[in-house]
């Protein structure tokens, strides 16, 4: 009797076992998504994780994993491993019919476009003598775009060096920049004349406006690190002080130029589209010192002899370099090729390093001003 219960319990074991083989990810679906698309670093956000099971048959022990890369800082650090990646494993209990949603605070140290990839779900059967796996698909991306860092000294030598001139030779006229009303000549065209004014005294009466510069800047952001010593925070700080200069000058309706010696880097012309703030915000989010750069210094030579040759940036454009390699020759080329250009050379440098390294950047001169921007060493 007892070897009749034992084998019947054998065979219902392996029958639910090969039963459970077939049947436990059917209908099981787990979705990632992160709370927003992009964020900057040093934000916060949020990474969903939903497990739905719509059958009836419960999975009394269901793995969830995926890996991405460490930069990402989970809040919640259990069943996380890192190391060149973070991998990260929950473990759920689904009943029949239910849907499970964690949500998991994530803090995005660095700039970068992350993806929650190699997702997998994996379960094991009764006393754990076997596992099953099988891969998912997941839609889980976030770009993180450079962070915000602070430019107010340098923005407000840039309105310094830019200003809204109020000219008395006309350029062109701004029809936001109302100035006053004065009786009608025969130089006026129609369209200016007030006619509201002019039947409330009964004479012809024309708006007049101020005469304004269009106001343009051209960043040029040097990411080369090829020394002996590498100064990876100060690559960093270029490009965290090119987008938020980006942004910053774009609010204040600056028509914006960008261009970096990233390898196939592209060069985006003085424009105030809002949206080449995405396509830029992006492109340095993407960007990985990896892949390497060209030299700084041969770029604006073939900028200057080649693209501006082309298409002229106009005299009232603002040129802005952001570069931590600023030394005699690369001084002297940046000076050939702006002529005179109004020029802001920013120069990224660590805080409380020796004066000898301060000492090599060269000093302003004429139409270019070079300003230190003092970094904390990582």
């Amino acid at each position: 009797m007892i070897i009749v219960l034992l084998l019947g319990m054998l065979l219902v074991s392996g029958l639910w076992e090969f039963y459970y083989r077939y049947q436990w990810s059917r209908d099981v679906t787990v979705k990632l998504w992160f709370e927003t698309d992009a964020v900057y670093a040093g934000q916060e956000t949020k990474l969903y994780e939903v497990i739905e099971n719509r059958k009836r048959m419960p999975v009394p022990v269901l793995e969830v994993g995926f890996h991405t890369r460490r930069e990402l800082d989970f809040a919640d650090v259990e069943n996380t491993n890192v190391s060149d990646y973070l991998y990260k494993r929950d473990v759920f209990s689904v009943l029949g019919r239910q849907k499970i949603t964690r949500e998991i605070p994530v803090k995005c140290t660095k700039r970068g476009r992350y993806l929650a990839s190699d997702a997998d779900i994996t379960t094991h059967t009764l006393l754990y003598k076997k596992h099953y796996s099988k891969a998912i698909g997941t839609e889980a991306e976030i770009y993180v775009y450079p962070k915000m860092t602070d430019v107010s000294e340098i923005v407000t030598m840039c309105e310094r060096m830019l200003g809204t001139l109020q000219c008395a030779k006309r350029l062109y006229e701004d029809p936001f920049a109302f100035r006053t009303i004065r009786n009608y000549t025969t130089d006026d065209p129609m369209k200016t004349i007030n006619w509201k004014a002019s039947a409330k005294t009964g004479a012809l009466m024309v708006n007049t406006f101020d005469s304004v510069q269009s106001q343009k800047a051209m960043i040029f952001l040097d990411v080369e690190d090829t020394g002996i010593l590498k100064y990876e925070d100060l690559v960093e700080e270029s490009i965290a002080l090119a987008a938020t200069m980006m942004r910053r000058l774009l609010r204040q309706n600056i028509e914006v130029g960008f261009v970096f010696n990233g390898k196939g880097s592209e060069v985006f012309l003085p424009s105030n589209n809002r949206g080449n703030r995405i396509v830029l915000e992006r492109l340095l989010a993407e960007y990985d010192k990896e892949d390497g750069a060209e030299d700084f210094g041969q770029l604006v030579r073939t900028l200057f002899s080649d693209v501006f040759a082309k298409k002229p940036l106009s005299e009232d454009t603002l040129l802005v370099f952001v570069t931590k390699n600023l030394n005699e020759p690369l001084s002297e080329c940046i000076g050939a090729c702006v002529r005179e250009h109004q020029t802001l050379v920013i120069v990224p440098v660590c805080r409380g390093e020796k004066n000898a390294f301060r000492e090599g950047i060269p000093k302003s001169r004429n139409n270019i001003h070079v300003l230190a921007k003092e970094v904390e060493r990582a």
